[in-house]
């Protein structure tokens, strides 16, 4: 891996990366840069190894080859590249040092909108969705992917409405929790994958 690509993003890149997302050239439709963190971050955390050139091309919302040929094209692709390999020194750090890259609710800068994020997790989760199975098939996997999952489901949303949750209260509350909640699925899907290879070892 060369140097480059071992650099975190700077607040300006990000903002620049922030800005081509929002822009006509990737489509209405491309992930914000909250969306792709999540993304990433269920990616890397994730029990499948899922290569680039799967999920770089679900970051846009036109064809690959369209982003490539633009002028600005291969420094994007570098500095997505960058934040994944970014997410994952984090990640790996001892303790981790991840947090969730998350937009504000309103201008007073004090309520998390959890949206995007929750939308590119479980879009990046849905890349291997058999894989991710055992997790939501454990009972506290299943509340923490729930969860996640609470902050985007239209249908989740509502259903709390009816109950009378505040749903900024409850947003603010899991985006405190992301971070524990990364690390501790990375950690079942670690374990989980050393138990499945122990049962296949010759004795």
């Amino acid at each position: 891996m060369s140097l480059l690509l071992e650099q975190p993003l700077t607040d300006e890149e990000l903002d620049q990366l922030d800005q081509f997302l929002y822009s006509d050239v990737v489509g209405k439709d491309a992930m914000s840069l909250s969306m792709l963190h999540g993304y990433l971050t269920a990616i890397l955390i994730g029990p499948a190894s899922v290569m680039p050139g799967q999920w770089l091309a679900q970051i846009w919302d036109r064809p690959e080859a369209v982003i490539f040929a633009l002028p600005e094209g291969d420094n994007i692709i570098n500095l997505v590249m960058r934040l994944y390999n970014q997410i994952a020194d984090e990640l790996a750090q001892d303790p981790p040092v991840y947090e969730p890259l998350l937009y504000w609710e309103d201008e007073s800068m004090q309520n998390s909108s959890i949206e995007e994020w929750s939308l590119g997790f479980c879009f990046g989760a849905g890349l291997a969705e058999d894989e991710w199975q055992p997790l939501i098939d454990e009972e506290e996997g299943q509340f923490m992917f729930m969860a996640i999952m609470s902050g985007s489901d239209d249908e989740m949303r509502e259903d709390m409405l009816k109950e009378g949750i505040d749903l900024v209260r409850h947003d603010n509350e899991v985006a405190e929790q992301i971070p524990e909640m990364v690390i501790e699925i990375r950690d079942f899907f670690r374990e989980n994958g050393e138990s499945s290879r122990s049962k296949h070892q010759l004795h």
